[in-house]
């Protein structure tokens, strides 16, 4: 019931926004990201369960792999109760993450940025895609075994017997919850980091909320390799990776170019309910992929 008097206050500034002929001419190029977007992640869906029906061992039991971060901070965790209550201290999740994304995108409503919300979300949605693109290449280049032993076994039936209904299963009968081995890199860590660079690029009023997020992130790449969720290299890569393309991808929303200053006593733009109802279906997509899909 709290959350209501806040989603209204947004909703009203929004339809009260005075640039809205600013953000406009934003608007086809996030789409155009989005969309690309949509289908990387419709493509990534069958390439995870491929990954898994391609496995040679998946009805093996393997060990997994020697992670020297798990094995350093499970040792440490040991020897210090702060470490091993900060090992698993769940603080920062992939709603925080998004949350602070949204944020920033909706600050511009209260003048805290002087940048296009639809062309900051262009940015994040292209480096979404280019950076999973990436992503899928390397988990089919090199099959790698699941943290947790047996995931196949407990997860997948048995395969289609011809390879039309292999891939076809990807799309019809395999659905969301990821797959049965190791994803280098992790689609977790990749976006959780698009949450401080966007605040660390486009938001300079305050630096430490970029700071924060980045130990915030640090932390909770840390917890996943400590719930086996991932191995310490798939967060370090993800990391790495999502900043290479992120600063590839500059030329989409350029920081270097913020708004123009509108001039004073201007009269209020009216919004394009087009627009708005945009605004509402992307929301609503960023819920699904995100809580339903678990990124």
């Amino acid at each position: 019931m709290r959350t209501k008097p806040g989603v209204l206050g947004l909703a009203y500034k929004v339809v009260k926004f005075p640039r809205w002929n600013d953000e406009n001419k934003y608007v086809l190029r996030f789409l155009a990201c989005f969309c690309a977007m949509l289908v990387e992640l419709i493509w990534e869906n069958g390439m995870v369960w491929l990954c898994s029906a391609t496995d040679l061992h998946k009805h093996e039991r393997m060990e997994p792999l020697q992670d020297n971060v798990e094995i350093g901070m499970n040792m440490l965790g040991k020897q210090s109760a702060f470490i091993h209550w900060l090992n698993h201290l769940r603080w920062a999740n992939i709603l925080h993450f998004l949350g602070a994304i949204l944020a920033l995108a909706f600050s511009v409503v209260w003048d805290q940025m002087p940048y296009s919300g639809f062309g900051l979300f262009a940015r994040v949605v292209l480096t979404i895609c280019f950076s999973r693109i990436i992503r899928v290449a390397a988990f089919m280049c090199t099959i790698l075994p699941n943290p947790k032993p047996g995931c196949y076994m407990r997860r997948f039936p048995p395969l289609p017997p011809s390879t039309w209904e292999i891939i076809k299963a990807g799309y019809t009968t395999i659905r969301g919850f990821g797959g049965c081995n190791d994803l280098i890199i992790s689609g977790h860590g990749a976006f959780w980091t698009l949450a401080p660079l966007a605040l660390q690029t486009y938001y300079q009023k305050y630096r430490w909320v970029g700071a924060f997020l980045w130990a915030a992130l640090a932390h909770t790449s840390l917890r996943d390799v400590i719930d086996k969720q991932h191995y310490s290299v798939d967060m370090l890569l993800a990391v790495v990776v999502t900043y290479a393309v992120w600063n590839a991808l500059d030329w989409v929303y350029p920081a270097s170019q913020p708004l123009p200053a509108r001039p004073p006593g201007s009269p209020p733009d009216k919004p394009h309910p087009l627009v708005l109802a945009l605004i509402a279906v992307a929301l609503t997509a960023a819920g699904i992929i995100v809580i339903g899909g678990n990124c």
